[in-house]
């Protein structure tokens, strides 16, 4: 072992403290990136897998009722792989009390190659004994506790019909089940998929010969935009409703969405760590080589060259970077383990086997001795400077002169003397005071995060449950029906308020931008389903034109009273030219919105609706109410305000556990900033405060000398850091902001107090941790070496 790293060997155990928590940064940093990616990458293999082999469809054409024929015309378009009719529609159903949705979906009679094919994870597929049979899914039939055997009774056309559960399947269509896109979370316990036999769904459903969906695989390198625009065309006669791209089907879209997000935060957060390390490395190895200057004098006299002294302190940053990978990666492996599973308690992939990654080890040990080298080789650079004559004698002090606030006599004058030393020490050495106030901006950043993203969704809830929908109940209807039919409704006891709702799809287009989007028609000056724009104000529908949410808006490129074409999938339609006439704000899903009396204008119908919104004199009457409704004809639905709220506020957990990971890492960042710049101080400042104690200061008034600068240092780091994470979290709420949902960033006076108040309690666990360096500073072993 040669003399350098021997040498080396005594530092790091004479400094093991600081050592260790750099090594802890730096560990944490390889992890999250090991991790992070290795879970983006658990998903997109299960995802990439998983559509491939039960052939995720590639569109999806929705029709009003079309002749089964309609996939023979189908599939005998060149681009076309394979095609697959059926029938999707919603029922509801009741579980001992419990009201919850289904969606009916015929497969063939006989097990085949299909479009979307499903996976039978226990029992098995269809028989010839019966017809009334059904495969659940999986999630579904464990939250309502199924049994293979059992009879599931769904209402439909206001008729209780027995159904024979007799397996549990999965399908790549349905990896997030959401009922629609005004929802978020998922909730298996109100809303689940039925899959029966295409012979019994054609009678039960009423589509006799017909079907209301056709799923398309498309032929390897076929654009799917083209093969979209090409199949409205040409089934234009058939009534088509929609053509969903399958990077719009809600599903693929959340796993999509999710999967990006991974991938994005996998690059770049843990770079804040490494720059945290980078920054604590470069003030400790400057330091080090400063107070070091002797030592390096005699190893130069002795024969080493510049290079051989660089390499001896480049060392210690290559250890650290190289331990810290090691660890790193192994403790990534396991976190990308772990996350994939969380994950997964949401998407339901087929995880057969998560793979682990070492070709992750090589980016994050390279990026990780990237960051350690610049800072060391930056701090380190000196040496080179060094003449071996001139470090064996003391260095000459530095010119003492005044700091700006001593010209200030009347502020001067009433500053005591600890405050004097202390207020000199940190604006004699400003680099380091900036370096170390680094870490504290970015620890406080990450909190002021965490505490805004669940203020974030405390708005967007109380916008969307309170202000946008502020309805009890919504149901929906098998097809259009009159406001003349809602009578039956209004008349129920309990029921003080109905209004109707008309929702179909769109395409809107503006020059070549095009957009396939919902459209909603609602009455004037609506009370239970409000359009609002950014402040939650009210937007008045107009008479003559319509109202775009922000997002569509922008997609589209289109500003108020712009022209744009509308074309509606409902059926016989043309396209029509509409005027923009108002920007609103739309947190789930993506509508275009209009008065029910210009539906004649811009869809050229009646005033016809297919669904409606209710409100109760009280909420106790709300199942009872949901009962009524799911027994009359015509009713495919029934959706409670309540069930939407509950689901959403018991799947917060993910949300807490985030925050608990924020603060965890805000606190290390935090501590191991403070410790290592506080530790650096005390070492160059031992003799001043040794010489201090002998003029009577005593331990507790020369820890004040040095935990005052530490928390001055905290609070300027604070006030950057809380502007610094208001711009953080705004830029990552809208880039997680997609077709289907919408983040607003929002921060509560609280939130801001939090953040600051537990960046100053990391700082004083930091502090306690140095009490003792500063009780066993021994003034006869300080004083008695040469200055």
């Amino acid at each position: 072992m040669g003399i350098l790293f021997r040498k080396l060997l005594r530092d790091i155990k004479e400094a093991k403290g600081q050592f260790i928590s750099i090594l802890i940064i730096v560990v944490l940093g390889v992890t999250l990136f090991s991790g992070i990616n290795a879970t983006f990458r658990n998903l997109t293999g299960a995802k990439t897998k998983y559509y491939e082999d039960y052939r995720f469809a590639d569109l999806w054409v929705e029709l009003y009722k079309a002749p089964k024929s309609v996939t023979e015309r189908i599939n005998s378009l060149p681009y076309v792989e394979m095609v697959t009719g059926r029938i999707v529609a919603d029922a509801g159903i009741n579980f001992e009390e419990e009201n919850a949705s289904i969606r009916f979906i015929t497969l063939p009679d006989v097990k085949n190659d299909i479009v979307n094919d499903i996976v039978i994870k226990s029992g098995r597929y269809f028989s010839d004994e019966e017809s009334s049979q059904c495969l659940v899914e999986e999630e579904f039939f464990i939250a309502h506790n199924l049994d293979l055997g059992d009879y599931i009774y769904p209402i439909v056309n206001g008729n209780e019909i027995k159904i024979k559960v007799i397996g549990t399947a999965k399908s790549p269509e349905y990896v997030y089940t959401l009922k629609d896109g005004s929802e978020l979370i998922t909730d298996s316990k109100k809303f689940g998929i039925v899959y029966i036999k295409d012979s019994f769904g054609q009678g039960l459903l009423g589509y006799n010969g017909a079907i209301n969906s056709a799923s398309i695989l498309l032929k390897d390198g076929i654009d799917t935009e083209t093969a979209a625009e090409d199949i409205k065309k040409d089934l234009r006669n058939y009534g088509v409703t929609s053509v969903i791209e399958n990077q719009d089907q809600l599903s693929n879209k959340m796993l999509s969405e999710e999967i990006r997000g991974l991938e994005s935060m996998g690059s770049s957060f843990p770079i804040v760590f490494f720059l945290v390390a980078a920054t604590i490395i470069y003030i400790m190895m400057s330091r080090m080589v400063e107070n070091q200057r002797t030592q390096i004098g005699i190893l130069k006299a002795l024969g080493f060259t510049n290079l051989q002294v660089l390499v001896h302190y480049l060392t210690y940053s290559v250890l650290l970077a190289v331990t810290g990978s090691i660890i790193g990666s192994v403790l990534g492996m396991y976190l990308g383990y772990g996350m994939t599973n969380l994950e997964n308690m949401y998407f339901h992939l087929p995880l057969e086997e998560m793979r682990i990654y070492p070709e992750l080890v090589f980016p994050a040990s390279s990026l990780t001795l990237v960051f350690c080298l610049l800072a060391g080789y930056n701090s380190c650079k000196s040496v080179f400077k060094i003449m071996p004559s001139e470090a064996m004698m003391p260095k000459a002090p530095k010119i003492g002169k005044k700091i700006f606030l001593e010209k200030v006599q009347v502020l001067w004058a009433n500053i005591n003397n600890t405050w004097r030393i202390i207020l000199r020490n940190i604006f004699r050495h400003k680099r380091r005071a900036l370096l170390t106030s680094t870490g504290i901006i970015f620890s406080t950043a990450l909190l002021f995060f965490a505490f805004s993203m669940k203020d974030s969704m405390d708005f967007m809830i109380v916008q969307q449950y309170e202000n946008i929908q502020n309805y009890d109940i919504k149901v929906n209807f098998s097809g259009l029906v009159t406001l003349e039919d809602l009578y039956s409704i209004k008349n129920l006891a309990h029921v003080t308020m109905v209004e109707p709702v008309l929702e179909t799809g769109v395409e809107l287009q503006n020059g070549w931008r095009k957009k396939s989007a919902a459209f909603t028609a609602l009455i004037n000056e609506p009370e239970m389903y409000r359009v609002i724009d950014k402040k939650g104000l009210s937007v008045e529908l107009p008479q003559n034109g319509i109202v775009l949410p922000d997002r569509l808006a922008k997609t589209l490129g289109v500003n108020i009273n712009d022209t744009i074409y509308l074309k509606s999938y409902l059926p016989g339609k043309e396209k029509r030219e509409v005027t923009v006439k108002g920007i609103s704000t739309q947190y789930l899903g993506l509508s275009a919105y209009a008065s029910l009396d210009n539906v004649h204008h811009i869809l050229g119908e009646g005033t016809v609706v297919n669904s409606t919104v209710i409100k109760l004199d009280s909420i106790i009457y709300e199942n009872e109410i949901k009962d009524k409704l799911r027994d009359m004809s015509k009713v495919t639905s029934v959706q409670s305000k309540t069930d939407a709220l509950d689901s959403l506020m018991k799947n917060m957990g993910a949300m807490t556990s985030s925050m608990g990971v924020f603060i965890f890492l805000a606190a290390i960042l935090s501590i191991a900033v403070v410790y290592n710049t506080a530790t650096i101080n005390i070492f160059e400042r031992q003799r001043e405060l040794a010489t201090l104690k002998v003029l009577g200061f005593k331990d507790n008034e020369i820890k004040s000398l040095i935990f005052n600068e530490n928390y001055m240092i905290t609070i300027f780091g604070i006030i950057i850091g809380l502007p610094f994470g208001y711009w953080l979290g705004d830029y990552l709420m809208s880039s997680f902001t997609s077709d289907v949902y919408s983040f607003p960033f929002e921060a509560k006076p609280f939130t801001y107090f939090l953040a600051a108040f537990l960046t100053l309690v990391f700082t004083v666990m930091a502090n306690s941790i140095l009490t003792k360096k500063i009780r066993n500073l021994s003034i006869v072993e300080v004083l008695k070496n040469r200055e």
